[in-house]
């Protein structure tokens, strides 16, 4: 299995956290890592950051080991494409693709302008089950809708879009370790009250039955009230995925409870994605303040779940 680390946006944090990630990383991890970074982007984020450094042959020489490095091979894109795009040919089936961050600038392609790198996947990979996930300490967060306006959410609830869940299900067990629960929460206040607040959740059910019947060894809970239930899912015992209709309505209290001790993943695609958590932070770039946790986080969920190995993970913010 190899990791491969796309470039993201310049001008933003990402090749930052990834040095800084690096550095602490023990040698012995960096042989399942490749960089398929622009030379002389990481050059000057390594002087930048004062980072002893030795480039020769294709490998990345830091002092706890050697790193190989790859140049995009595409120039007419966007940094990010042009990195993306040259990876992606090279990712085998039990590969990992570990992207950057970047933003929705960076993702015109084929005349197409995509809401970022999961609207791009799907695109790419003409699957419509690409799905946003977020891994955190105590549970998992699916989006059933990502990057689209609030008015569009309800109608794009249906029996379709539930078919994430399935793949999430499924790519959460071969991944990682099979989830033990799933929490359904509302699209409406008080999930609808019984129709009496709204009635997408009542059609809830007949989306759900069909995963009952398909996964018997896990819990399904819900459509429940979003604004009670995160204190249960981040104290579960179990292997939960909290399920959302929509962006806003889980994911900033995922991120408030786990600060940057966790990672986006995506599912749905021929190979595992992770990225992390946090946007490009344009506003600290080159200020050295940048905080490594999210990439060490993926990096350590990898290292555990592939290779039963940890290491101990270092922040300057808990």
């Amino acid at each position: 299995t190899m990791i491969y680390f796309t470039q993201g946006k310049l001008g933003s944090i990402g090749l930052e956290i990834l040095l800084k990630a690096i550095l602490i990383i023990p040698t012995k991890y960096l042989k399942n890592i490749t960089l398929v970074i622009n030379r002389h982007d990481l050059i000057h984020e390594l002087e930048s950051l004062t980072i002893p450094y030795h480039i020769e042959s294709g490998m990345l020489e830091v002092h706890n080991g050697k790193i190989p490095l790859l140049s995009p091979i595409f120039l007419v894109h966007s940094e990010t494409l042009n990195s993306l795009l040259t990876a992606l040919p090279l990712l085998q089936k039990d590969d990992i693709l570990f992207t950057l961050p970047s933003s929705k600038d960076q993702f015109f392609f084929q005349g197409i302008h995509h809401r970022g790198y999961t609207d791009f996947f799907r695109n790419y990979f003409h699957s419509k089950d690409v799905s946003m996930t977020f891994k955190g300490r105590s549970f998992d967060l699916l989006l059933l809708t990502d990057h689209i306006p609030l008015l569009e959410v309800a109608p794009k609830i249906n029996a379709d879009i539930f078919h994430k869940v399935d793949v999430s299900l499924f790519c959460g067990a071969k991944y990682f370790s099979a989830y033990e629960e799933v929490i359904m929460l509302g699209l409406n206040p008080h999930a609808g009250e019984n129709g009496q607040i709204g009635n997408e959740e009542l059609s809830f059910d007949s989306f759900l039955n069909p995963l009952l019947a398909k996964f018997p060894e896990i819990s399904f809970l819900g459509p429940l009230a979003a604004d009670s239930i995160f204190l249960t899912a981040f104290n579960c015992k179990k292997r939960t995925l909290l399920v959302s209709p929509y962006h806003d309505q889980a994911l900033p209290i995922f991120k408030a409870l786990n600060m940057f001790h966790a990672a986006q993943i995506t599912f749905g695609l021929p190979f595992l994605r992770l990225s992390v958590v946090h946007g490009t932070a344009e506003n600290i770039y080159g200020k050295n303040l940048a905080d490594p946790t999210s990439i060490l986080f993926g990096l350590d969920t990898i290292f555990k779940s592939y290779y039963g190995l940890h290491f101990n993970r270092t922040s300057a913010r808990t």
